[in-house]
C-alpha cells in the first residue's frame, strides 16, 4: 500500500464523516442519524443517511454507501490516493513525501510536458477559430445550431489550412519535437527524414478530456475536401480510445446513474446543448470493456442512442453483452424518423427526444426484434427456427426473475404457446447443460436455491452477526467464512469472525477501508445498513437456520462438483440432509 494503514486510519478518524458530508450535502439529525437527498442519484424525498456512530453513510434509494474516504472518491471521482490526500489536508496531516526512482521522475514528467502540449494546442485552436478570416469553424457551427456556450464548454476550436501551422507555434513555446510527435499532434514526414507536419490541419477540433479534465487527445472533422471525415489521436502514453469516452468529465457531474451512450461528438454536444447532459461517446472505436467499466463507475444504467443504419444497429448489438456483463442496465433508443440524436432534436426538438428516451427498450426486447429480422415468421420452417433461435436467447438469462418475465413478454409478442416455448427450453437447456434444475433433489446434492436467495442469504447472515456477538456464538461451529461464495462475503465473514476471536470491536468504517473498490465498499455498507425486523425470539432462529441452510446447501454443491469418488458423494449428499434437522439456540 502507498501509505501506512494505521496513517490511513489517523485521517480517516480525523475527518468525521458528519462534517465532511455535510460540505456537500445538506443534512438534518433525525433520531441517531442525520439524513438529506442523496447526490448520487436523483430524489425528491430524502433517503440518504449518514450515521455518525458507525462513521458511515448508506442510501436506501440507490445502495451508494461506505465510509469517508468512499464519500470523498464517488463524489469527487478520486482514486483512492487522491481522496488520502484531500483527507489529510483537510485534516492538517502532513503526508510522507513520496520517492520516485530517476526513471519515475524522468516519466512523469514527461507525461506532464505532453499534457502541457495538448492543452497549448486546445488554446491555439480556440484561438485560431475565433480569428480565422474565413470563419469555416464558426460557419459550421452556426449550421449545425452549436451555440457559444457550448462551443466554450467543449473548448472547440480550428485547426486552420496550412500543414505545419500548429507545429510552428508549439515549438515556438519550447515543446521539442519528440513532445509533439509523442503527444500525437504531428506526424513525421515520408520524404524528409526528422522533418513533421500538423496531424489535423483545415479540421473542427473536439479535444478529448478524461475524466480529471485534462487534455489527452484530439478529434477532428474535415471542413474542407480531404479524407477521413473524422481523425482522431493516435495511442499515446495520455490517450487509450478504448478506456476513454467523450463527454464523461462532463456527464459524471451530473450525478445521474443513468448515462446516454451515442457515436459521435456533435451527437454529445447537441444532446448536451438540449439538457440531456448524461451524453458520452465512444472515440471512434468499437465499444470495449474499458468503455463498461468506466460507466460503471459512474452509472449502473445506460440508454444506447446509435444510428439507426445497419453500422449503428450492428455495433448496438455488440455494446449489449459488455455493458451486460459490467453489471450496466441497457435500454435501446430507437431514432425513429432522423439518422442521429442530433437530427432528430434538430427536427422535433428536446421534449420529443425526451418521449423518446421515455419508450426505449429493453435490450433483450431489442435483440429479440433483430433476431425477428432474420427469420420468415410466415414460412413454417423460419418460425421453428425463431423459436429455437429465441429460446436459445432466453437461456442466456442468468436471473431466473428476469428469465420469467421475458418468458411471459416474449409468448405474449409472438403468440406463442407457455407450455410448448417452457418445453423447447427445457429440450435445448438439456442439451447444453443449462436445463432449470428441479425444484429438489432428495437423493443429490443439486442446490434448489437461485444465486439471489443464496446472495441475499449470505448478506443477511453477515448482517446478523456484525449486529449480534450472541449470533456469532451461536454459530461458531456450524458455519465458516470459506462457506460463503460470494468473495466480497467471505472476506467480510473472515475479518468478522477473527475480530470476535480477538476480543475486538466491529467497526464498520474500518472493516469498510479494507476493501479497495466503490463496490465492494458499497456492498460492505448495504450489510450494516440491511433491515431484518424481528418480532420475536423464535423468528429470529428460525431466520439464522434458515439461511444458514442455504449457505451450507450451495457450499455443498460447490463442493460436490469437484468430487468424482461415489463414497465422497453418499458423504455429501448425507450432509446435505442433515441440513434439515439443523437446531439453532440463542438461549
Amino acid at each position: 500500500m502507498l501509505y501506512p494503514e494505521e496513517l490511513i486510519e489517523e485521517i480517516r478518524t480525523q475527518n468525521n464523516i458528519i462534517d465532511v458530508v455535510s460540505e456537500y450535502v445538506h443534512i438534518t439529525k433525525k433520531g441517531s442519524s442525520h439524513f438529506g437527498l442523496c447526490p448520487f442519484h436523483n430524489e425528491k424525498s430524502p433517503s440518504f443517511s449518514v450515521s455518525e456512530d458507525k462513521q458511515m453513510y448508506y442510501c436506501f434509494g440507490c445502495g451508494a454507501g461506505g465510509n469517508v474516504y468512499t464519500f470523498v472518491m464517488e463524489y469527487e471521482n478520486y482514486n483512492f490516493v487522491e481522496a488520502i490526500k484531500a483527507l489529510a489536508d483537510r485534516a492538517h496531516i502532513q503526508l510522507p513525501e513520496m520517492e520516485y526512482s530517476e526513471a519515475q521522475k524522468k516519466e512523469l514528467s514527461f507525461k506532464q510536458r505532453l499534457l502541457d502540449a495538448n492543452k497549448e494546442a486546445a488554446r491555439y485552436y480556440y484561438y485560431q477559430m475565433m480569428n480565422d478570416p474565413k470563419k469555416k469553424a464558426i460557419l459550421y457551427l452556426d449550421k449545425r445550431g452549436i451555440d457559444e456556450t457550448n462551443r466554450k464548454k467543449f473548448g472547440l476550436g480550428y485547426a486552420n489550412f496550412f500543414r505545419d501551422d500548429t507545429y510552428r507555434y508549439l515549438r515556438s513555446k519550447g515543446f521539442t519535437d519528440q513532445e509533439l510527435f509523442e503527444a500525437g499532434l504531428t506526424a513525421k514526414e515520408k520524404t524528409k527524414q526528422e522533418s513533421y507536419y500538423d496531424r489535423f490541419f483545415d479540421r473542427l477540433m473536439f479535444p478529448i478530456f478524461d475524466i480529471h479534465n485534462r487534455v489527452i487527445g484530439f478529434g477532428g472533422r474535415v471542413l474542407g475536401d480531404s479524407n477521413p471525415k473524422y481523425l482522431n489521436t493516435g495511442e499515446t502514453k495520455l490517450f487509450d480510445k478504448s478506456r476513454n469516452l467523450y463527454g464523461m468529465n462532463i456527464a459524471r457531474m451530473a450525478r445521474n446513474k443513468k448515462l446516454i451512450i451515442v457515436e459521435g461528438y456533435m451527437d454529445v454536444i447537441a444532446l448536451h446543448q438540449a439538457g440531456f447532459t448524461t451524453a458520452v461517446a465512444s472515440l471512434g472505436t468499437a465499444f470495449t470493456t474499458g468503455h463498461a467499466s468506466l460507466i460503471r463507475r459512474y452509472a449502473d444504467e445506460v440508454v444506447i442512442a446509435y444510428d439507426t443504419d445497419e453500422a449503428g444497429v450492428n455495433a448496438t448489438l455488440r455494446a449489449i453483452p459488455i455493458l451486460k456483463k459490467a453489471d450496466i442496465s441497457v435500454r435501446v433508443l430507437s431514432v425513429e424518423g432522423a439518422k442521429d440524436p442530433d437530427e432528430y432534436i434538430e427536427l422535433f426538438g428536446a421534449k420529443g427526444f425526451a418521449d423518446l428516451i421515455e419508450r426505449a427498450e429493453p435490450s433483450f426486447m431489442f435483440e429479440i426484434r433483430q433476431l425477428e429480422k432474420s427469420h420468415n415468421l410466415k414460412d413454417p420452417e423460419g418460425r421453428t427456427n425463431f423459436d429455437y433461435a429465441l429460446a436459445k436467447k432466453i437461456l442466456t438469462l442468468e436471473n431466473e426473475i428476469e428469465r420469467e418475465n421475458y418468458l411471459d413478454a416474449v409468448v405474449e409478442k409472438y403468440n406463442i404457446k407457455r407450455s410448448a416455448m417452457e418445453s423447447l427450453l427445457g429440450k435445448i437447456g438439456k442439451n447444453i447443460g443449462i436445463a432449470n434444475q428441479p425444484t429438489d433433489h432428495s437423493d443429490g446434492v443439486t442446490s434448489r436455491d437461485s444465486k439471489d436467495v443464496i446472495m441475499r442469504a449470505q448478506k443477511n447472515m453477515l448482517t446478523l452477526i456484525t449486529s449480534h456477538e450472541k449470533v456469532y456464538n451461536a454459530i461458531l461451529d456450524l458455519l465458516k467464512p470459506e462457506e460463503f461464495s460470494d468473495n466480497t462475503y467471505r472476506q467480510m465473514a473472515q475479518m468478522v469472525m477473527e475480530a470476535y476471536e480477538k476480543d475486538e470491536p466491529i467497526e464498520p468504517a474500518s472493516l469498510i477501508q479494507q476493501f479497495d473498490t466503490i463496490e465492494e465498499q458499497n456492498k460492505i455498507a448495504n450489510i450494516f445498513n440491511n433491515n431484518m425486523p424481528i418480532e420475536h425470539a423464535g423468528q429470529f432462529e428460525k431466520m439464522i437456520k434458515e439461511n444458514i441452510q442455504i449457505i451450507k446447501r450451495q457450499h455443498i454443491e460447490q463442493l460436490s462438483k469437484q468430487v468424482n469418488d461415489p463414497k465422497q458423494l453418499q458423504e455429501m449428499i448425507n450432509m446435505k440432509r442433515q441440513l434439515d434437522s439443523l437446531n439453532i439456540s440463542l438461549d
